[in-house]
C-alpha cells in the first residue's frame, strides 16, 4: 500500500488505478483464500488423524480453553504445515499470474520473443514425483521430514503458491495467516466431520482457466468440542 499511495502522490497513477488496485488485491486474495480454506475443511474431515493433531498441538501451546489469534500462529507449526501442505496439495492457482517479457530472452535453450505470455505450472513443481516424497498424499509431516527447510514465500523453487521474486503474489501476507487463524479456530471449537451417512466428503477437483477448486460443496457436520 505504501508503494501504490506513493506512486500516486508523485502523479505515476491517479485516484481510480489506486481504487482498481486496491479492489483486485482484495478480491483475488480473500477468493483465492476462501478456495484453499475450504481444500483445509475438506482434507481435515477426510483425516481425522491429522485433524486430531492439530487439535492437539492447540491445547498443548495454548493451553486448554484459550482461543488462537493471529500472532499465535508462528508457534504452531504443526497448524503451519497443515496450511502448506493444502497450499501444495491443492494450489489454488496452479499455473500463477500470467506474466510478460518486455524483451527477447532465452531460457534453458530456449528463445522466448518479447511480450510473450509466461505461464508457470507452479501446480506441478509442487507435485512432482521427482522432487517429493508421495505427492498425491496429504501428509503435513513431509515439512518436518524431508521438506523441514521448504516454505511457501518462494525460497525454494519446487514449493510457489504465490510465486517469487518481485512480481509474487501480495496476497500472501494476508493468506498465511488468515488460513491458520481460521483453520486453528474452527479445530479448536468444533469436531469437524463428514455428512451423516458418509466416510469422507468429495475432493474431485474442478479447473478452470488459472483456478483450482472443489467441484461440488459440502455440507460437512460441526459437532461442538465437549457436545455429547
Amino acid at each position: 500500500m505504501d508503494h501504490i499511495l506513493d506512486a500516486q502522490s508523485k502523479g505515476e497513477i491517479n485516484e481510480d488505478n489506486v481504487l482498481y488496485i486496491v479492489e483486485n488485491i482484495n478480491v483475488a486474495a480473500i477468493e483465492t483464500t476462501l478456495w484453499s480454506m475450504e481444500w483445509a475443511i475438506a482434507e481435515l474431515v477426510n483425516h481425522q488423524d491429522i485433524q486430531n493433531k492439530v487439535r492437539a498441538e492447540l491445547e498443548a501451546v495454548l493451553g486448554h480453553g484459550v482461543q488462537i489469534t493471529e500472532p499465535d500462529t508462528t508457534r504452531l507449526p504443526y497448524l503451519q504445515a497443515v496450511v502448506k501442505e493444502t497450499l501444495r496439495l491443492r494450489m489454488a492457482i496452479p499455473l500463477l499470474v500470467p506474466h510478460m517479457n518486455l524483451h527477447d530472452a532465452k531460457l534453458g535453450g530456449y528463445d522466448i520473443p518479447a511480450e510473450s505470455k509466461i505461464l508457470v505450472n507452479a501446480w506441478w513443481l509442487a507435485n512432482n514425483p521427482e522432487n517429493w516424497k508421495n505427492p498425491q498424499e496429504f501428509r503435513p509431516e513431509r515439512f518436518f521430514e524431508e521438506e523441514k527447510n521448504t516454505e511457501a514465500n518462494g525460497n525454494d523453487f519446487k514449493f510457489l503458491p504465490f510465486g517469487v521474486g518481485r512480481r509474487s503474489c501480495p496476497g500472501i501476507i494476508l493468506a498465511l495467516p488468515l488460513l491458520a487463524l481460521s483453520i486453528g479456530r474452527l479445530v479448536q471449537n468444533f469436531h469437524l466431520l463428514p455428512p451423516p451417512g458418509q466416510s469422507k466428503v468429495d475432493v474431485t477437483e474442478k479447473g478452470g482457466q488459472f483456478s483450482l477448486h472443489i467441484v461440488n460443496h459440502s455440507l460437512i457436520v460441526a459437532k461442538p468440542i465437549g457436545s455429547a
